[in-house]
């Protein structure tokens, strides 16, 4: 054994009672992502799994909003002792959610993602039933924006809500003299609700008369576009934030005056975003915001959550 000289000696045991103080001093590994073990998460990340957004670093803390698995999100650290890590969209910090719920962006891609916190990749489309075709075209969503031209034009009939055609549908029309005439309506066609019960939809034409159709192939429109005073919309995929859902036009209606009175005032002049959903046979409304970019709208949910309001992100078939 070489011997070393008392100053380096001194050295070398200084070393190494450094070294057990600092593993002594290692805190427990938080909770975290299988691929991050041990190291708290910050940068742009991915969820691996549908979580709740809550306004505090705790399990009793108010749920702020929902998410689903695969969102990109930009995380902001987590407070020491406590697992629960702080989360962003679009550069708005929205609240936390437990860490072990995040994935790093390039681990999940195998490569960087694209646009990051800002939207990441955008949603995929769904994958073809098992019956289904691979080529099918996708289903229809369950709300829609129209250009501002068919939007006025069926506007001028007051209803419960507006639709557009999704694909050609046979209709019938109620004519004054109680006869009834059959006819086609368009891809594109935007008609006015009056009603729907048993799978049938009551419209109002610009005629003055009324229709009968399935609900089927109908999409409840929840703005028209271009919005005036509103930003430009940029071609690609648009999104809605739904804020909420009713039994009644009417109560969306107040929801919306509600909305518009307080956080969203900025929409206190736009047509009400109050537009009908046909699911499961039943009739309801859907009020929300619309139409965004992907940038755009994960920096509104993120104003919105700051506010205290719920928010979801929907996806808008376009005419």
């Amino acid at each position: 054994m070489i011997a070393l000289p008392p100053r380096l000696r001194l050295m070398a045991l200084a070393l190494l009672l450094a070294c057990i103080g600092g593993v002594a001093a290692t805190p427990p590994a938080r909770a975290q992502s299988p691929v991050a073990i041990g190291a708290p998460l910050t940068g742009e990340v991915v969820l691996n799994r549908d979580i709740e957004v809550r306004i505090g670093p705790s399990e009793d803390a108010r749920i702020v909003m929902t998410l689903k698995q695969g969102k990109a999100l930009n995380a902001l650290g987590t407070p020491r002792g406590t697992y629960w890590t702080e989360i962003a969209i679009g550069g708005q910090p929205i609240g936390y959610v437990p860490a072990d719920s995040l994935d790093p962006a390039l681990m999940v891609t195998g490569r960087p993602a694209v646009g990051g916190a800002l939207g990441g990749e955008g949603p995929r489309p769904p994958k073809p039933a098992a019956n289904q075709p691979a080529d099918a075209p996708p289903p229809h969503r369950s709300a829609a924006v129209v250009p501002r031209a068919a939007w006025d034009k069926a506007a001028q009939t007051p209803a419960e809500g507006y639709v557009v055609v999704a694909a050609p549908i046979s209709a019938t029309e109620i004519l004054a003299n109680r006869k009834r005439r059959s006819f086609t309506l368009r891809k594109g066609d935007v008609v006015a609700l009056i009603g729907a019960a048993d799978g049938e939809a009551t419209l109002a034409l610009p005629a003055g008369t009324r229709a009968l159709a399935p609900v089927q192939g109908l999409v409840g429109v929840a703005a028209p576009y271009p919005l005036p005073g509103m930003p430009p919309v940029e071609p690609g995929m648009l999104y809605g934030i739904r804020l909420g859902e009713y039994v009644s036009y009417a109560e969306g209606l107040r929801a919306w005056k509600e909305f518009t009175a307080g956080p969203g005032s900025a929409y206190r002049d736009m047509p009400p975003m109050v537009w009908p959903v046909f699911r499961k046979g039943r009739l309801l409304y859907e009020v929300g915001v619309a139409p965004f970019t992907r940038l755009q709208v994960d920096t509104a949910c993120g104003t919105l959550a700051q506010r205290g309001l719920d928010c979801t992100v929907i996806e808008l078939d376009t005419f």
